[in-house]
C-alpha cells in the first residue's frame, strides 16, 4: 500500500490510450505554473505517437500544440496563484482563455487537483473514455512527495449516482469563475459532466468501492466517520482538525507530516498517536542533488487511512487536515475514498511497513521539534499575503491600447485604491522578461497604468506582479480580460515561424504529424555521393502530404490555408517565408477548394 517505489507522471495520465484521441478535459488546481500548463497540449497532441521531451523545446510544435488542445482543456485555478515562470514567453498568451480564475464560495482556497479527460475513438467504433485523475499535487513544476488516484472507465447510458458528488462540483464551477466564461467552454463543462455521470470508474485491483467527497460547498464540518485505526498524511495540520478527524478513532496509530508541522502541534496532540513521521532526509532529494526551497521539495501527499472491523478505507486527494478544510469548510477540496477488505488491500499497520511508505519515513519525536519561523518574518510574509488577496480581489482592468512605430500598449486600471502598506508593487506583460517590470504604485492609488509598449505578439492579459517588503518578495499573476489586437495569433506564429524550413516544417506537423519530418543531411564532402535537397524551394517536400489530405481529410487544409493567410508576402531570414514555388502550388489548390465549396 503506498509503494514509493511505484512512480507515476503527469504525462502518463495525459498520454491518450491506445487508438484513441484527446477529445476535452477539465483540470482544476490550487497553484499553477504557466510553463507547466505549457507541456500539457503537447503532451495531449502528441506523446501517444513519440515519447521525446525534446519537442517541449521545439516552439513550432509547441505552437501547434497549443493551437490544437488549448481550445478544448480548460484549467481552473485559485485566484491570484499562477505563478511567474522564470523567462517571458509570448506562448503564455495563448493559455489565455486556457487559465480560469476561481474563487472558493466560502471564502477560503479552491484546492481541488483534478483532472477529467475524455478520449474518443475517431472511427467511432468504440465508446468514448473518462479518466479522472485526483491528485495532491497542484500543476506545477515542484518535486514533492505526492499521491495520486487515476480512474477510468468507458462512457455508457445508465447513470452512475456515485459519481453525483463530482458532477455537482463540476456543474458549480462556472458560477465561481472571476471573469467571464467562454459558451464554448460552459457547453465543454456540461459534456463532459454528462459523460462522467455515465461513467462506471472502476477500483484499483482488490479495492471493492469508490466513493466521492467534496468539501466546502456548505462550509460544514467532515470527518471521516468511527475508525477501529486511524493514520494520517497531511503536511499542514491543526489541532484542532486532528482533533475532529480522529474523534471516533479507538487507536491513532501513526501521524505523518513535515518537521515543522508536527514542531508547531501541541505535545498532547503527537503524544495521542503512536509515532510520528516525517520523510527521511535521503527521499528529498535524489543522489547528488542539491537541496532546494522547501516549498518545492519534501511531503505534499495527503492521505487518511483507517480501519473499520475487516473493512480498510483510505482516502486520498487535496484536503489538509487543518481547519480551512475540515473544520471551517470554507476551502473547495475533493477526497476520493476506497474501500476494501483489509485481507487484500492491507492494513493501517501496512502503512509503515518497508514495502510501504515506511520505507521513506523517519520517526519524529520531541527532541526533534525545531524553533518556529522568526516572528518578525513571518509576519511581513504575512503582509505581502494579505496585499497579494487585496490584489487579487480589486477587479483590476486590462484594456489594449495602440502606440507610435506599430506598437501597443496594456493599460491597467483598478476602481479602488489599494493599500500597500510601505510595500513595492511592480506589473509587467508575462509575455516579457521581469526585467520590464514597472512601478505600479499609481495603479495602487486608482490611477491608470500604463505598461511598455511591445509589438502585438507580447499583449497579453496575464499580468505579472511583484510584491517587495523588507527583504522579501512575492510574485504573482492575474489572468485580466483584454480584447488582444487582431493580428496577435498572426503576429505569434510570425515570430515562431522565421524562415522557409520553419514554415516547411509547420506545414509537415498539421498535414502529418510528428512522424513526418525531414531526413538530416548526410556527411558530404566525399566526392562520393551528392548532398540531399529538400526538394524543389522545399515545395516538393509537401506536394504528396497536400494532394493525400485532400483526397482523406480535406477539412486539415483549412489549418495550411489559415497558416498561409496569416504569413504570405512576409519575408524571412531567407526571403519570402512562403516559397514562391510552394505559393504556386498552393494557389491551385486554393482554387480547388473554392471550386468545392471547401
Amino acid at each position: 500500500m503506498l509503494d514509493p517505489n511505484n512512480r507515476s507522471l503527469l504525462t502518463s495520465l495525459l498520454t491518450p490510450p491506445l487508438g484513441l484521441v484527446f477529445d476535452k478535459g477539465i483540470a482544476t488546481t490550487y497553484s499553477l505554473d504557466p510553463l507547466s500548463l505549457l507541456g500539457v497540449p503537447v503532451h495531449l497532441a502528441w506523446m501517444a505517437n513519440r515519447d521525446d521531451a525534446s519537442i517541449l523545446q521545439d516552439p513550432i510544435q509547441l505552437l501547434e500544440s497549443l493551437q490544437r488542445v488549448a481550445k478544448r482543456l480548460t484549467v481552473f485555478a485559485d485566484r491570484g496563484r499562477t505563478a511567474v515562470p522564470g523567462k517571458g514567453n509570448a506562448l503564455f498568451s495563448l493559455l489565455e482563455s486556457t487559465i480560469v480564475e476561481v474563487r472558493a464560495p466560502g471564502g477560503g482556497a479552491f484546492h481541488p487537483k483534478l483532472w477529467l479527460l475524455r478520449f474518443a475513438d475517431p472511427s467511432n467504433q468504440r465508446p468514448p473514455i473518462i479518466r479522472l485523475g485526483v491528485l495532491s499535487r497542484n500543476l506545477t513544476s515542484d518535486r514533492c512527495w505526492d499521491l495520486s488516484l487515476v480512474l477510468e472507465g468507458e462512457v455508457r447510458l445508465a447513470t452512475r449516482p456515485e459519481n453525483g458528488p463530482l458532477c455537482n462540483l463540476l456543474e458549480l464551477l462556472p458560477d465561481w469563475v472571476v471573469s467571464r466564461l467562454k459558451t464554448s467552454r460552459r457547453k465543454q463543462i456540461t459534456e463532459l459532466t454528462d459523460d462522467l455521470l455515465r461513467t462506471k470508474l472502476a477500483p484499483p485491483a482488490d479495492w471493492q468501492e469508490v466513493k466521492f467527497h467534496v468539501l466546502g460547498l456548505k462550509q460544514t464540518q467532515w470527518r471521516p466517520g468511527p475508525a477501529d485505526e486511524i493514520a494520517l498524511i497531511s503536511p499542514f495540520l491543526t489541532d484542532t482538525a486532528v482533533a475532529q478527524v480522529c474523534g471516533n478513532a479507538k487507536q491513532r496509530v501513526s501521524l505523518i507530516s513535515r518537521p515543522d508541522t508536527l514542531s508547531a502541534l501541541s505535545a498532547e496532540t503527537r503524544a495521542s498517536f503512536s509515532a510520528c513521521y516525517v520523510l527521511d532526509d535521503a527521499a528529498e532529494t535524489e543522489d547528488g542533488e542539491e537541496q532546494t526551497s522547501p516549498d518545492l521539495v519534501g511531503l505534499h501527499a495527503k492521505a487518511i487511512l483507517l480501519r473499520r472491523a475487516w473493512m480498510t478505507h483510505l482516502y486520498v486527494g487535496s484536503a489538509n487536515v487543518t481547519n480551512a478544510a475540515m473544520v471551517a469548510g470554507t476551502n473547495v477540496e475533493v477526497l476520493v475514498e476506497l474501500i476494501g477488505k483489509h485481507r487484500k488491500v492491507g492494513q493501517v499497520t501496512d502503512l509503515l511497513s518497508q514495502s510501504g511508505f515506511g520505507a521513506v519515513l523517519s520517526p519524529f519525536t520531541d527532541k526533534d521539534v525545531c524553533s518556529a519561523e522568526d516572528a518578525e518574518a513571518q509576519k511581513i510574509r504575512s503582509q505581502l499575503e494579505d496585499l497579494q488577496r487585496a490584489i487579487s480581489d480589486s477587479s483590476l482592468n486590462a484594456e489594449c491600447i495602440q502606440a507610435p512605430d506599430g506598437l501597443w500598449q496594456v493599460r491597467l486600471t483598478s476602481p479602488s485604491k489599494i493599500k500597500v502598506s510601505g510595500a513595492q508593487v511592480k506589473a509587467w506583460l508575462l509575455s516579457r522578461e521581469a526585467e520590464t517590470a514597472v512601478d505600479a504604485a499609481t495603479l495602487m492609488e486608482a490611477q491608470a497604468l500604463l505598461l511598455p509598449p511591445v509589438e502585438s505578439a507580447d499583449i497579453t492579459g496575464l499580468v505579472a506582479l511583484s510584491l517587495s517588503l523588507s527583504g522579501q518578495r512575492l510574485m504573482f499573476v492575474l489572468n485580466l480580460p483584454l480584447t488582444a489586437p487582431e493580428d496577435r495569433e498572426a503576429a505569434i506564429m510570425r515570430r515562431v515561424i522565421r524562415n522557409r524550413e520553419g514554415f516547411v516544417r509547420y506545414l509537415k506537423l498539421l498535414l502529418g504529424g510528428f512522424d513526418q519530418e525531414f531526413p538530416a543531411k548526410p556527411p558530404a564532402g566525399d566526392g562520393k555521393s551528392l548532398e540531399w535537397k529538400k526538394g524543389l524551394d522545399y515545395s516538393a517536400a509537401l506536394l504528396e502530404d497536400l494532394v493525400r489530405v485532400w483526397s482523406r481529410e480535406p477539412q486539415r487544409l483549412n489549418d495550411v490555408a489559415r497558416v498561409v493567410e496569416h504569413l504570405r508576402g512576409l519575408a524571412g531570414d531567407d526571403g519570402d517565408i512562403v516559397p514562391p514555388a510552394f505559393d504556386l502550388v498552393w494557389k491551385v489548390f486554393e482554387a480547388a477548394r473554392v471550386a468545392k465549396g471547401r
